[in-house]
């Protein structure tokens, strides 16, 4: 009986630690650093995604997600077909996370310029890099931030991306004029991006928790690039074509969510909460392609 009793009291001591690693204290604001550099964030990231930072794209209708990287490559190649660009184009990868994206970009003929907050991040984009046999010439990756693009050339770029990451800006009109400055005439933005029609404590609380609180509202898209000076803005909704993955974040989630909000510790695991409220509000927001240019 001492014996289990041992083996159990280390069981819950493994158990505390973990957590302890695992989760954020669910009070204070997250960086966008400290939201991608958690151990919830890496392990989620790396198990359903293999370390992609981005949505996957299913035909609307599907059930059955997997497998979730032909989904991921479907995605990627729907943001290159938006930039619309020949071969040879140069571009900004702004908020190049692991460098998957950046990665299928140049493999695609474009040449990328990445840049991304997280040192960790960076640190995985070049590990893409070499493992895909890419070049210097083709790609490379450096730690920056778009709010700050000081060091890239006026009107040297032919197209700008973001691949869900314009939801973490903190100035978001600063940004798009950032992306406009650095575009030629005639050059192409595409943000892949996530807006909402609702407002609620809970949505407040998952966008706080994964920086990403100033989320745009449906329609703001629009009148911010206007107010920033581009043109010939368009939006696709790919809303229901997520829907597989978010499904899967729902249903994977649900029990230890619900066990989490029992013991009021459900703000610890932001990346499970962000997936099974999503999944239980569906419709409430959209995930949308917006393509505009620089005239």
């Amino acid at each position: 009986m001492a014996y289990r009793r041992a083996i159990l009291a280390l069981l819950v001591l493994a158990g505390g630690i973990f957590t302890a690693l695992v989760t954020n204290d669910g009070a204070a604001t997250p960086s966008v650093e400290q939201y991608y550099s958690s151990v919830e964030s890496r392990l989620g990231y790396w198990l359903l995604l293999g370390n992609a930072r981005h949505c996957g794209y299913w035909p609307a209708g599907i059930l059955w997600p997997f497998p979730i990287s032909r989904a991921l490559r479907a995605m990627e190649e729907k943001l290159y077909q938006r930039l619309d660009l020949p071969a040879g184009a140069k571009v900004l990868d702004a908020g190049a996370g692991s460098g998957v994206v950046a990665s299928y970009m140049a493999k695609r003929g474009l040449v990328v310029q990445g840049i991304d907050l997280t040192p960790m991040h960076v640190q995985d984009a070049q590990r893409v890099i070499k493992a895909r046999g890419l070049s210097s010439d083709q790609i490379t990756v450096r730690q920056g931030d778009y709010h700050d693009v000081s060091d890239v050339d006026s009107a040297s770029l032919d197209g700008v991306y973001t691949m869900e990451t314009f939801v973490h800006a903190d100035d978001p009109l600063k940004v798009l004029k950032n992306f406009r400055r650095i575009l030629r005439s005639g050059g192409v933005l595409v943000l892949h991006e996530a807006d909402f029609h609702w407002d609620s404590e809970v949505l407040q609380e998952v966008l706080r928790l994964s920086h990403c609180q100033n989320t745009l509202k449906v329609g703001t898209y629009e009148s911010l690039l206007e107010e920033a000076g581009f043109t010939n803005i368009t939006v696709d909704d790919y809303t229901d074509n997520v829907l597989p993955l978010w499904r899967l974040f729902g249903i994977l989630g649900s029990v230890p969510y619900d066990l989490m909000r029992l013991i009021g510790q459900e703000k610890r695991f932001t990346n499970v909460m962000a997936g099974v409220e999503a999944y239980r509000h569906w419709g409430q927001g959209r995930y949308i392609s917006v393509r505009a240019t620089n005239p």
